[in-house]
């Protein structure tokens, strides 16, 4: 069970919904590519194999977590690595239809709440459109390039 209000830790049953989020946010960059969609699909996975094998590498006890909706249903997918010295939002991502509904705001607002003593980290592409909900939850800039920004939040 995980202490992050609305969210349990990830099982093998949550494969489906994973691979689901993974794919939501990729198809939609790759779709003006002109790749055939079988070919797509296949290059989706494998994007995502890289991407789990990356994190696992880099942060092997991060916390696969799933974030519920209010009524306990699964919506999206928060991979959280807790260190001494600061936690990091390695990723959070939604399903389409749970995205603007406050599950994102939640679960980060819990992240914040849990976190007085140390920093909260995370990195987002400059022109996502989560880069915004990060601002107003009170996190800054503190390295930026044109492919990344680099987010710090500390309490107070």
């Amino acid at each position: 069970m995980s202490d992050i209000a609305y969210s349990r830790l990830a099982t093998a049953e949550d494969e489906h919904l994973l691979s689901r989020l993974f794919a939501e946010s990729r198809i939609g960059e790759l779709a003006g590519c002109g790749i055939p969609p079988a070919k797509l699909e296949k290059l989706v996975q494998l994007q995502r194999r890289g991407q789990q094998m990356t994190y696992l590498q880099q942060y092997p006890l991060a916390e696969n977590l799933i974030l519920l909706s209010e009524n306990g249903v699964p919506a999206g997918r928060l991979l959280l690595d807790r260190q001494p010295e600061r936690w990091r939002i390695i990723d959070i991502a939604l399903l389409a239809e749970y995205r603007r509904s406050g599950v994102a705001t939640r679960a980060i607002r819990e992240c914040q709440c849990r976190t007085p003593r140390v920093r909260l980290e995370l990195q987002v592409n400059p022109l996502h459109p989560a880069r915004t909900l990060y601002e107003r939850l009170g996190f800054r800039v503190v390295t930026a390039t044109a492919l990344s920004l680099e987010m710090v939040w500390t309490a107070g």
